[in-house]
């Protein structure tokens, strides 16, 4: 059976450092260390389920117009979003809020948060 292990996000140049600081301030990524090789232009985050987001140095990166990472997030997402000026929609259903939001490369994200359980 497949396993997800990365999804890889463009980052332009001077941006990796915000970058960074979203995936591990906000969403609760930790930083991993890359192979020499790619010191310089690619830094990669893991979650707790090993699950990885990889960021690529790219002088001509666009954001695309509507694909989107989209993860499960804890109950205090809100408010670490709200503490870093981040704008974000939210909507969902029943015990699920979906917000989403642009990352500083400007890629976009859907945050998924299911209430907690009683």
């Amino acid at each position: 059976m497949p396993r997800f292990h990365h999804a890889n996000l463009g980052v332009p140049p001077g941006l990796d450092d915000a970058e960074g600081a979203f995936l591990v301030d906000i969403l609760g990524y930790r930083k991993l260390d890359v192979p020499s090789s790619l010191t310089g232009i690619a830094r990669w985050y893991e979650a707790d389920d090993g699950s990885q987001i990889h960021l690529s140095v790219d002088p001509d990166h666009r954001p695309a117009a509507r694909a989107h990472t989209a993860i499960e997030v804890d109950q205090d997402i809100e408010r670490r979003l709200d503490a870093a000026g981040i704008a974000y929609r939210s909507g969902g259903q029943g015990d699920l809020t979906v917000m989403f939001c642009d990352d500083p490369a400007g890629n976009h994200w859907e945050l998924r948060r299911h209430a907690p359980t009683p």
